[in-house]
């Protein structure tokens, strides 16, 4: 990032911590009852590749992906593709996310489902929870850079708490070694800087580049585009895939998906 830019995360923790304020999460009641199996198990059983496909409107770098589609046939076509879980968006601004977004793919499909939105306060996960969710994202920088409202070891004993599984996200070789050495139960390298939204595919190369990661669940984010992709990806020790942009904007959500899956 350019000496005087401004860190787009920062931005993207403020406009969260503006909707929390709002009460956009306070879930009354819980939505739906989920008997499911959790995400980790349902990428470590798939036979083909793990995609989580992700249910997206628009990103801060794209703009508006694909207009009126339905949170309902977009899930259901990525089940029937193969996709091993649903990620959907829940943060309004800049993705054009909904908590009804959340709540008709929990209706509309038997997969596993991650709550993705900028995570600054312990009310975002209690709703993942009242939402039916079975994981929710965190960003480790934006604990690092103190963005947000909780603490990430507070943060992740509390979706614990509420049986809820916890990817964490790095950008860096950095963050990804430090994220190992913490309780949550997934992994994840995106190799979109949050700071600055530039995308290096080299990313995912680098932070894992002669690193033994154990038996943990390693998810590569951003910048997957074709069977290619998940190919070198694989090679690289990952287990999973999290796929919104390539997916949403095609023509044939099915198709893309199942493309993906069996590359």
């Amino acid at each position: 990032m350019s000496e005087g830019a401004r860190d787009f995360l920062l931005t993207l923790c403020e406009d969260a911590r503006r909707r929390v304020s709002e009460g956009y999460y306070r879930i009354e009641r819980k939505e739906t009852i989920f008997h499911g199996e959790r995400l980790s198990t349902s990428i470590l059983r798939q036979k083909g590749n793990a995609v989580i496909a992700e249910f997206k409107r628009a990103s801060p770098s794209m703009g508006a992906i694909v207009g009126g589609a339905s949170p309902r046939e977009s899930v259901r076509a990525m089940e029937r593709g193969g996709a091993c879980g649903i990620s959907v968006l829940t943060a309004r601004e800049w993705f054009e996310g909904s908590i009804e977004d959340l709540i008709e793919a929990r209706m509309a499909c038997s997969l596993p489902i991650l709550m993705k939105d900028v995570v600054v306060s312990e009310e975002q996960i209690e709703a993942a929870h009242r939402l039916g969710a079975q994981a929710v994202l965190l960003i480790l920088r934006a604990f690092n850079r103190g963005y947000t409202q909780v603490s990430l070891e507070r943060a992740i004993r509390l979706a614990r708490d509420l049986s809820l599984e916890v990817l964490l996200e790095a950008c860096s070789r950095e963050e990804l070694l430090e994220a190992l050495g913490t309780d949550a139960d997934m992994v994840g390298v995106n190799s979109r800087d949050l700071s600055t939204l530039r995308v290096d595919k080299m990313v995912h190369v680098r932070a894992v580049e002669g690193l033994d990661v154990g038996g943990r669940v390693l998810i590569a984010e951003s910048g997957i585009d074709s069977a290619e992709d998940i190919r070198r990806l694989r090679g690289l020790g990952y287990r999973a895939f999290l796929i919104g942009t390539s997916i949403m904007k095609g023509p044939d959500v099915e198709s893309k998906t199942r493309e993906l899956v069996r590359a």
